[in-house]
């Protein structure tokens, strides 16, 4: 199995990519899509269905596949209009969003049936009977043949980068019934994994609390909650955008003075670099002698 909670992937751009549950143990997207309403710790996503955790940490839950959509200035649009839809209706092929941490790549959401048809890829898996997702994985069933692809939300295929085929996972929005396509990455490894790639499986911690059991004049955060109020999301409620971490200390004067010191060093060494490599290239054009492409003197 791939950690729950914590990076399992990570994106193009090298951003990572979490498992379906957050913090408080549900399923992230499902709560985004109004699945049921989260009581223990408020959770937003944002953009491409990520955020920023306690520590600052931005990640995706789903999607990502906004890592190849770019707005049309021209057009006036910005971040803020992309669409999902957008990335799931394409006539072509969908390009690969990441990597797992097997080494296996992460497709969008469109690629080749078994007819060589192009068209949306669905999940295997539904929630089940009277369950939501508030419970997380839990609630889930996978069902052979529901949808497109298997237990681990991956396929053997051709795509573009490999037409001879290989094994590559799909990110999934919905399922072969048109409902919910968890896990919306992968829920297991195919290949042999290298944890130590993402946070041991750690995940975001429970912030949950604050104003009860933690905060001001009660008693310090949970570790990696930083101080940060409202269930420790790192978003706001009010603008929906991805929150930068708070700094819990500014630094001291003799933190600053050592910082302005070896940046003073930096730029003195990048000063002498430059010089001694404006002085050879003057020995060398100075030279008779032409170097050949191999490094050998003609």
């Amino acid at each position: 199995m791939a950690p729950e909670r914590g990076a399992v992937a990570f994106t193009v751009t090298g951003v990572s990519i979490f498992g379906p549950e957050d913090g408080p143990g549900g399923d992230a997207v499902a709560n985004h899509e109004g699945e049921y309403e989260e009581d223990r710790q408020e959770v937003w996503l944002g953009i491409c269905h990520g955020h920023s955790g306690p520590g600052g940490h931005f990640h995706y839950h789903a999607d990502a596949n906004c890592a190849h959509w770019h707005p049309d200035e021209e057009a006036g649009e910005t971040w803020r209009d992309y669409s999902i839809d957008s990335s799931r209706s394409k006539s072509d092929h969908s390009p690969i969003v990441g990597f797992a941490f097997d080494g296996y790549p992460i497709y969008g959401f469109v690629g080749w049936d078994e007819s060589g048809e192009t068209r949306e890829i669905t999940s295997s898996y539904r929630l089940k009977d009277g369950e939501t997702g508030y419970n997380g994985i839990d609630d889930y069933e996978y069902v052979e043949g529901l949808g497109d692809l298997d237990s681990c939300n991956g396929r053997w295929g051709a795509t573009p980068e490999f037409p001879n085929g290989t094994y590559h996972y799909v990110t999934t929005f919905v399922n072969g019934e048109g409902d919910l396509g968890f896990p919306y990455f992968l829920l297991c490894y195919r290949g042999e994994a290298d944890l130590a790639n993402g946070d041991g499986g750690e995940g975001e911690p429970d912030c949950s609390g604050h104003g009860e059991t933690w905060g001001p004049g009660i008693g310090p955060p949970p570790p990696g909650c930083g101080g940060q109020g409202g269930g420790g999301q790192g978003q706001s409620a009010d603008s929906g955008l991805i929150a930068f971490p708070w700094i819990d200390s500014p630094p001291d004067s003799g933190a600053i003075v050592l910082s302005l010191l070896a940046l003073a060093v930096i730029a003195s060494a990048r000063d002498s670099v430059t010089r001694f490599k404006e002085l050879r290239i003057t020995e060398s054009a100075s030279s008779t002698s032409a170097l050949g492409r191999a490094g050998t003197i003609l």
